[in-house]
């Protein structure tokens, strides 16, 4: 099944004039009359010479290349309005404002969802040669001919209302017929016999004439999960230090409210593998409050070709925040960049992530990670792309991520820049449900694997397009059409 799922103050010049002047001035009146003659006739031709030259050269020089000096990088799309602004162009390129759009539409078919339609928008506006933008508005929408529906809209700035720092806040409402869900730990199978022969202990036999008579339905749905979950997060980035090494306070929280069942049914699937773990699903709040650090080092955000960036972070919910699970989890995670080559653009990047959670979270808080990065592992477009998303759950999880990137070809189209690239990647994981009972392998990776076509627009936004596959997913491979790099 494949998935859908950016003056020196006196020049030398200044110099130049007064020699010339002084010394054959000064050699051939000196050697006759010593005394006399030095005293009148230094100070007559310095004063007037130097004054009268040095005014009018200084200040026309200082003020064109003091300004292009303080932002070298201000790119080339200004608008023509701010290219054409009278006299002091460089200062208004620096200070005014400028936006740029990306957006990606999107179309979808299952037979559980239905048809679906929509895309992602992202205005950006760029301002006081903030890298890669200043703001960031970003607008996630979808919807099916079932009411599927996953929307969201996102505002991430860098230094918000002028201070030093970076604002994340996201609000979403996600309802689904068709997450995933096979049990917890890594030996978990998803085996369509197992899902027929509950659907022959239900009492249900299959019409072979029908493809979805009720015996195809609820095998197709055994291990599916269907509940709306509408979702906020607020995560503020204090700086402590820019960069070299950017370092960062990380204050956040995320919430959410699970609501089981469809806008039509309440409850999971009846007979589902979700509804023996959880008869009547999993209704409540999750409210987790996030503390972390984070430094960061890399040349650039969206293509980075060097450096790296690491985060510890703290999270946990209980009665006291409003939660209705309690737990508390601690994430690790380091990335880093190696250029290989500066033209073509090629660059090897890997990342490492640890997260560990204790206590009795719900299955939404147990699929996640921590932090910034809030993603689902194992199985996803995320992190083990080629698995079906949700399918390795676990308390436990250790992950790397490793990716061959290359930048082939860049053009500008309609005052577009856009840079047309590949990339070859593997993801990889060691999943456990508890230390105490880990369910599984303890010494069983799974890995996947998958090349993937890159488009980076104006410098602030990318798309990938991801072909994966994995000896540990039966139903494969997954492809992917997804705003953002992996990491």
């Amino acid at each position: 099944m494949l998935w859908a799922s950016l003056l020196s103050a006196a020049p030398t010049t200044g110099e130049l004039v007064v020699e010339p002047v002084v010394e054959p001035v000064v050699a051939p009146v000196v050697a006759p009359v010593v005394a006399p003659v030095v005293e009148p006739v230094v100070e007559p031709v310095v004063a007037p010479v130097v004054e009268p030259v040095v005014a009018p050269v200084v200040a026309p020089v200082v003020e064109p290349v003091v300004d292009p000096v303080v932002d070298p990088v201000v790119p080339s799309t200004d608008s023509p309005a701010t290219a054409a602004a009278a006299t002091p162009a460089p200062v208004a390129d620096d200070h005014g404002h400028r936006w740029t759009f990306a957006a990606v539409p999107t179309a979808t078919f299952n037979t559980d969802e239905g048809f679906g339609t929509g895309g992602v928008i992202s205005l950006y506006h760029h301002h006081e040669a903030v890298r890669p933008f200043r703001d960031e508005l970003r607008f996630n929408i979808f919807i099916s001919s079932k009411l599927v529906q996953a929307h969201a809209i996102t505002w991430d700035g860098i230094k918000p209302f002028g201070f030093d720092g970076r604002l994340y806040a996201r609000l979403r409402y996600f309802s689904t017929v068709s997450q995933n869900y096979c049990g917890v730990g890594n030996l978990v199978d998803c085996a369509g016999g197992i899902a027929r022969a509950a659907a022959t202990d239900q009492g249900l036999s299959d019409d072979v004439s029908n493809d979805d008579d009720a015996f195809d339905r609820f095998s197709r749905r055994y291990y599916l999960m269907r509940f709306i979950r509408p979702e906020a997060t607020l995560l503020y980035r204090a700086w402590l230090r820019d960069k070299p090494l950017r370092t960062e306070l990380l204050f956040g929280w995320r919430g959410s409210y699970t609501i089981p069942g469809d806008l039509s049914q309440s409850g999971p699937y009846p007979g589902s593998r979700y509804a023996a773990d959880f008869p009547v699903g999993e209704p409540g709040l999750s409210s987790v409050p996030i503390i972390g650090l984070i430094v960061d080092d890399r040349d650039d955000e969206v293509f980075p070709t060097r450096g790296f960036v690491s985060e510890i972070s703290l999270r946990g919910g209980n009665a006291l925040t409003g939660s209705t699970w309690p737990h508390a989890g601690a994430t690790a995670i380091g990335a880093f960049f190696f250029s290989l080559s500066q033209s073509p653009r090629v660059v090897l990047a890997t990342r490492v992530v640890g997260d560990v959670i204790v206590g009795d979270p719900s299955t939404e808080e147990l699929a996640r990670i921590g932090g910034t990065l809030d993603s689902i592992a194992f199985g996803g477009s995320a992190i083990g792309r080629g698995i079906r998303e949700h399918r390795y759950l676990g308390k436990l999880k250790l992950i790397n991520q490793t990716e061959l990137r290359a930048q082939l070809w860049d053009v500008v189209a309609l005052d577009q820049d856009l840079s047309f690239g590949l990339a070859l990647f593997s993801d990889s994981a060691l999943i456990g449900y508890d230390l105490a009972d880990y369910r599984g392998n303890p010494f069983r990776p799974l890995v996947t694997g998958g090349v993937s076509f890159r488009v980076l627009w104006n410098k602030t936004f990318a798309v990938r397009t991801d072909l994966a596959t994995s000896g540990d997913e039966r139903d494969g491979p997954g492809f992917y059409i997804i705003v953002n790099q992996a990491f």
